[in-house]
């Protein structure tokens, strides 16, 4: 038991969760045992399925002998669609939470044991789970940002607990529901599992093996695809982007893992293996949509996840020189002239200027993470010459076009040809004075603008991070 809570420091403040059962009633002693520094609280979450007068006065009568406070917390349980187990379990666990964060308790206690982990692996595997799944339930695990729970007898056997219980003359009471064959787990506590001890002697250990073998290989293959996830993904204010031929080069697992980490930054609930298979699967110029209000699109080359409506942004003059920001990217336009001192360097790739004429823009670096899909680092900088009317920063429009060196396009087409995700091109910035558009930060400027600056550059306009 002492082993299971190592993690816990000296002296803090824990909640145990208790429901007047044999395993939590014999973890609420043997915790008050091992860790006699722990100023712990016992908390029963009452989720009204049931009449429970026996578990409330068994509880009392071990509050007392522990000499703990008993909090009650009364919880409705919302089945919806998802039963009524993983519905209770939602509610405890909320109401678990607000009770530890109500008490200034940072550690929640739980009494699972390692046949209710064997029971985990069975029910997941059931279901067609992956190795996440089948690593089940972890000896600790984040309950919000600053709280924990923790399992210090997942390793320990529910019959041991239980003659613990009987050793020293303490009562319990028995949950009907733990023999009720409606519900799944008590099928397989009764069923499955001695059906499986008489092909395999000892299955609970076999498969707390089992999930702790899967929680490694998890554990290994989440920092692989946390590595690839830092290296592949592209932030576009709220789009994330992802390359389809990085991904198309990555093992299948690694790949999956990948889109779940990107959703799970978008996402306050995760998203099913069906969903992320769909993403994958997203053929160009279609789009999915998910939970939370999130799109998927597929295109030019990228997978993009993101709101379906871009955030819009006023149109708005560029200060010369000075700073202008444009929040649906997170950005600013920095111009810069012969009187101004450059913005400290970032990080990311640097864009060197060797211009004729009095004034030499100055090297500043553009942090690559700035860059949009499909755009190039020294795009991302644009030196203007004289007599250039004021300019704007606003969305692109219908009708824009930009002048190339193949001639005058339609904006849509260059940011089309170069790869830039729809997505990404509702977000992203336009410089224009007038009509006229001067420069696309990361694609294509104003062949006439470039000419001029190169010649004679009187100012230098310079992507970098919002403040």
């Amino acid at each position: 038991m002492r082993a299971g809570l190592s993690d816990v420091p000296q002296g803090a403040a824990a909640v145990v969760a208790v429901s007047g059962g044999p395993d939590s009633t014999a973890v609420a002693y043997l915790v008050a045992e091992a860790r006699p520094d722990l100023r712990l609280t016992l908390v029963h979450v009452r989720h009204g399925l049931r009449p429970d007068e026996q578990e409330q006065a068994v509880l009392e009568v071990h509050a007392g002998w522990l000499g703990l406070d008993l909090h009650r917390i009364d919880v409705e349980v919302a089945v919806g669609g998802r039963g009524v187990e993983a519905a209770a379990r939602d509610a405890r666990y909320a109401a678990l939470t607000a009770s530890a964060a109500e008490l200034g308790a940072d550690w929640v206690v739980v009494g699972h044991t390692a046949d209710d982990q064997a029971e985990t692996v069975l029910l997941r595997a059931a279901r067609g789970t992956g190795t996440d799944g089948l690593a089940a339930m972890p000896v600790r695990r984040p309950l919000d940002a600053r709280r924990q729970l923790v399992r210090p007898a997942l390793r320990l056997r529910r019959a041991a607990l239980r003659a613990f219980l009987t050793a020293e003359g303490l009562p319990w009471v028995d949950d009907p529901t733990n023999v009720d064959p409606r519900v799944r787990r008590a099928v397989v506590r009764h069923e499955v599992l001695p059906a499986l001890s008489r092909a395999a002697g000892d299955p609970v250990g076999a498969l707390g093996r089992l999930a702790e073998l899967s929680r490694a290989d998890a554990t290994a293959l989440d920092d692989l695809a946390e590595t690839h996830v830092r290296e592949l993904v592209v932030r576009t204010g709220p789009v994330r982007s992802l390359p389809d031929a990085a991904l198309a080069r990555l093992p299948e697992a690694l790949r999956r893992r990948v889109v779940r980490r990107v959703l799970a930054e978008l996402l306050d609930e995760p998203v099913g293996a069906v969903a992320v298979e769909r993403i994958l699967a997203l053929l160009p110029g279609a789009a999915l949509d998910l939970p939370g209000g999130l799109r998927a699109t597929a295109g030019g080359g990228w997978r993009t996840l993101g709101p379906p409506v871009a955030p819009a942004e006023a149109p708005r003059g560029i200060v010369v020189p000075g700073d202008t920001t444009w929040a649906p990217t997170a950005a600013r336009i920095v111009a810069l002239t012969p009187d101004v001192t450059p913005p400290p360097a970032a990080d990311g790739g640097q864009i060197a200027f060797e211009l004729a004429g009095a004034w030499s823009p100055p090297a500043v670096r553009v942090p690559q993470r700035l860059v949009p899909p499909g755009g190039r680092t020294e795009r991302m900088s644009l030196a203007l010459g004289p007599d250039l009317p004021p300019l704007r920063l606003r969305h692109r429009q219908p009708g824009d076009r930009l002048r190339t060196g193949g001639g005058t396009r339609r904006l849509q087409d260059v940011l089309v040809d170069a790869g830039v995700p729809r997505p990404v091109r509702d977000l992203w910035p336009v410089v224009a004075t007038g009509d006229r558009v001067v420069w696309v930060p990361g694609v294509a400027a104003d062949v006439e603008v470039v000419r001029a600056g190169r010649e004679a550059p009187r100012a230098l306009l310079v992507v970098q991070p919002a403040v």
